[in-house]
Formats: C-alpha cells, sequence, structure tokens
C-alpha cells in the first residue's frame, strides 16, 4: 500500500512539472542583476562583424550598444541594444572572467536567448564575438569607462 502511494505521488509530481515551468511569473527574477546605481563604470560599443581588408581592420556596425559593468570575481554587466536608428531594439546580460561571457540577449517583446563567447579587454577597450541559438554570431566591440575617471 505505501508503495502504491508513493508512486501515485511521484507519478502526479512528475506531471505537473511541465504547468509549474509553463506558467509565467507575475516579475522577472532580481537576483542576477543588481540596480543600475550599484555599478562600477559604463560601456557603449558595436555589435557587427570585423574583418580584414587589404592588410586593415574594418568593422561592419549591425547595431551599438551601451550600458553599466560590475567589477568582482566575475564581472557583470547590463546594457540596452540600439539599431542603426538609435532605437532600442532590446537588452543584455552576461556574466564574464577569464576571456568567457555567459548571459542572455532580450528583444522588446520579452523573448530572450542564451548567448556564450569571449570577451578580450584592456585598460579602455574591448572585443569578442557573442554566440547564440539563434542567428549568426557577432563580434562585439568598444570601450568603458570606470565610475569616477
Amino acid at each position: 500500500m505505501k508503495k502504491t502511494i508513493l508512486m501515485l505521488g511521484l507519478c502526479a509530481v512528475l506531471i505537473s512539472m511541465p504547468t509549474l515551468f509553463a506558467s509565467p511569473t507575475l516579475q522577472k527574477p532580481s537576483l542576477l542583476f543588481p540596480p543600475m546605481e550599484d555599478y562600477d563604470g559604463t560601456f557603449v560599443g558595436g555589435i557587427g562583424r570585423l574583418y580584414k581588408q587589404n592588410g586593415e581592420w574594418q568593422f561592419d556596425y549591425a547595431a551599438y550598444m551601451a550600458g553599466v559593468y560590475k567589477l568582482g570575481a566575475y564581472k557583470k554587466l547590463y546594457g540596452y541594444i540600439y539599431n542603426l536608428e538609435e532605437v532600442q531594439i532590446g537588452s543584455i546580460g552576461a556574466y564574464f572572467g577569464h576571456k568567457i561571457i555567459i548571459g542572455y540577449i532580450e528583444n522588446m517583446q520579452g523573448q530572450r536567448a542564451p548567448i556564450i563567447g569571449f570577451l578580450f579587454w584592456n585598460d579602455t577597450n574591448f572585443a569578442g564575438r557573442i554566440m547564440s541559438m539563434f542567428g549568426p554570431a557577432p563580434h562585439i566591440i568598444g570601450e568603458y569607462t570606470p565610475n569616477g575617471a
């Protein structure tokens, strides 16, 4: 009898799992990214294609991005993505460290896609490439400015 009740309970939990995960939440979780005023600096840059032509590096912009970053064991960034007419088309949020970037991009309808890639930086500039399950793998370039600089 105990085994039967245990099996029925287990089956009920397994059957209800899709319903639990498919139900919408009332608000987005704010556990991953702190409020904007708690960041250590800002960044601006572009999303597009980096290539070499006639021995010189060229960059074709597909979109712009601007946002904030926070330093720590793993650095965090959050920003907005704009089209070439400077109209916001989405946002980006990510963690990065040791040249690896992991996060998400989100469009204005709230649809998210995970991203992973690599990011190199020096004292003022950054460059890298992000990849997602959807669309191309664009390059990103730009510069960042610490608060108070």
